[in-house]
């Protein structure tokens, strides 16, 4: 997959995450392709939210999956089963370092 058509396929599917999850805030979508332990492609998809203290609505948070596969499936992108990790900042940063 080129850069161009992974950078558009990972602005999809954050537009869908921030879609889904406002008025939670966002800071930071990773999109990593990979294999489960069947070996079926999947993404895993990092979301670090806005800030330390973002609260998100549980409920919303368990449409992503059906959100995320839509907006593939609609803008024509490889389909897999996202895997998502959600981390607020300080723990992105300590995951980094």
């Amino acid at each position: 997959m080129t850069n161009m058509v992974t950078t558009a396929r990972d602005n999809i599917i954050r537009e869908a995450i921030e879609r889904t999850l406002a008025p939670g805030r966002i800071g930071v979508v990773r999109v990593h392709e990979d294999v489960d332990h069947d070996g079926d492609p999947i993404y895993r998809i990092t979301i670090v939210l806005a800030s330390d203290d973002e609260e998100l609505e549980a409920e919303k948070a368990v449409r992503l999956w059906e959100a995320v596969i839509d907006a593939l499936q609609e803008n024509g992108f490889e389909v897999r089963f996202p895997i998502f990790t959600f981390m607020t900042p300080s723990e992105a940063q300590q995951d980094a370092a």
